[in-house]
């Protein structure tokens, strides 16, 4: 005879219930505007004008800040206004956002920075801002307006990067300055505008213990702890040969964004290093010429950016991506390509460049407090 299995199924009541995922559990929330601030005409027209720190409300988790930049009232009164090639971002000379401790999260860095880090840092499905209703290039009459992101979370679909924003007596600061009317445009109109900028809050609400059939669900998000940042740094290039020690490792590198300004500050595409080639460690990670780099940085991103030599509102600009692994586009990553570097990491740039200027490094980096789960 077959023996008979001794395994029992367990009454239903001892069946361990599955947790609600958090982002099922808890909902979207806006907060704001929690500032307003405009800088008249005046103050425009004479200098730099510092603006906050803003704290950031207090409220669940913090996935971005959202800042909506509107510049009016200009008149070109006989002297239509012309743009400088990164205006409108340019408004912004400096912006950070600094955690309790003071310590810098993302930037400090400039409005054409944070514009290139919402571009190709994969947070939205149309990561162009100038494909949005919020956005107005510089009008003769010196006008503009954009929607900016200040980005925090990393990967939506598991609230994965979202921050912990439940202290009111200690908050996330903003810092904010705006530019001289010179770093907007080349010509300015006869009436400057005022410049207006308005802040809101995009987070997580913190989810009850159990939704209203009694299942448990998990109260915060994937990974909490782990915490991306955005920064940037200047390294002076010669004309000919380069080798650009990266000064920023030791996290998980999750986008490199290269920007390369001649010695009068404009970017420059066609004397850009080409081939260019991505060190780490010694070993060659990418030896590709421009061409290539860009091709792919149009079929990932779904944007058309010109050949290197036609100027274009990316001239001048490189980007190495390591989060396109779950679909083929940037964003919404598993994290399986991000680069892995320790502190004593070597992490290079290394080209013949066609003339002496600098090379702006934007770094999107990655501290994991633990890593995103699969999705089955």
């Amino acid at each position: 005879m077959l023996a008979m299995n001794s395994e029992t199924k367990a009454p239903a009541s001892e069946t361990p219930a599955v947790r609600v995922p958090f982002t099922q559990a808890s909902r979207e929330h806006t907060e704001g505007a929690f500032f307003d601030a405009t800088v008249n005409p005046a103050a425009f027209g004479s200098g730099p004008t510092t603006i906050g720190p803003f704290d950031v409300p207090a409220f669940g988790y913090a996935r971005d800040l959202l800042l909506l930049v509107e510049a009016t009232g200009g008149a070109a009164g006989g002297q239509n206004a012309a743009a400088k090639p990164d205006a409108p971002w340019s408004v912004i000379r400096s912006i950070a956002l600094v955690d309790v401790n003071g310590a810098p999260i993302v930037g400090p860095f400039s409005g054409y920075d944070l514009m290139l880090a919402n571009k190709w840092g994969g947070y939205a499905f149309e990561g162009d801002l100038t494909k949005l209703p919020a956005y107005s290039g510089v009008a003769t009459s010196g006008d503009f307006s954009f929607l900016i992101r200040v980005p925090l979370e990393i990967v939506a679909r598991e609230a994965y990067g979202a921050l912990a924003n439940m202290n009111a007596s200690s908050t996330y600061k903003l810092q904010i300055t705006i530019a001289d009317d010179s770093d907007v445009y080349s010509t300015a109109p006869n009436t400057l505008p005022s410049v207006r900028v308005r802040g809101w809050l995009e987070a997580w609400a913190e989810p009850a213990a159990q939704d209203p059939q009694g299942n448990p669900q998990e109260q915060e998000p994937s990974g909490l702890g782990t915490t991306q940042y955005w920064s940037k740094a200047t390294y002076s290039i010669a004309n000919g040969a380069n080798t650009v020690r990266l000064a920023r490792v030791g996290n998980l590198i999750r986008t490199l964004i290269l920007v390369f300004r001649d010695s009068g500050g404009a970017r420059e595409g066609d004397t850009f290093a080409d081939p260019i080639q991505l060190h780490l460690d010694g070993r060659i990670v990418f030896n590709e010429g421009q061409l290539i780099r860009r091709s792919l940085m149009a079929e990932r991103y779904g944007y058309q950016l010109a050949s290197i030599a036609n100027a274009d509102a990316d001239e001048g600009v490189i980007v190495y991506d390591f989060s396109h692994d779950f679909d083929g586009k940037p964003g919404g990553e598993l994290g399986e390509l991000w680069l892995p570097t320790v502190q004593s990491s070597r992490l290079e740039i290394v080209g013949s460049f066609g003339e002496a200027g600098s090379l702006e490094v934007i770094t999107n980096d990655i501290a994991p407090a633990a890593l995103i789960r699969r999705s089955n």
